[in-house]
């Protein structure tokens, strides 16, 4: 008994790596398809109707870097705008403070002003779009 079970167990085990390799994408196989393909790389020349080498020095390089951007120094300027906003903004306003639902976004599209058209002559009495019905 215990041979006929390592017999199914090696013949299960072999047909589970033979299904492991078939299922392989990238066999010999696709590797002659894709390098069978004929590349042609076309070599195009731009006529800009003047020779650019007359405009350039004798010996420019353009792989050489001729300005060495870490040797120019920065200047940083500590430009604080003395705004007292607290007289324009409500008493208890918190420019960090997370909405708490949706309708504490205000949204102003100016598109709104472009069109004069006024919905309410076209809506029923009482009409609430943020009356919520469950």
């Amino acid at each position: 008994m215990n041979t006929k079970s390592f017999k199914v167990t090696m013949l299960l085990g072999l047909s589970l790596v033979n299904a492991i390799f078939a299922s392989d994408p990238a066999s010999e196989r696709d590797d002659l398809i894709i390098s069978s393909v004929p590349y042609i790389e076309e070599d195009t020349e731009f006529d800009l109707g003047f020779d650019t080498a007359d405009y350039l020095p004798e010996d420019f390089n353009p792989y050489k870097i001729y300005v060495d951007l870490d040797s120019i120094e920065f200047i940083e300027e500590e430009n604080e705008l003395d705004i007292k906003t607290q007289k324009y903004l409500p008493d208890d306003f918190n420019a960090y403070a997370y909405p708490t639902d949706v309708e504490a976004f205000d949204y102003i599209d100016a598109a709104d002003d472009i069109i004069d058209f006024d919905t309410k002559k076209h809506l029923p009495e009482g009409f609430d779009p943020y009356i919520r019905k469950n």
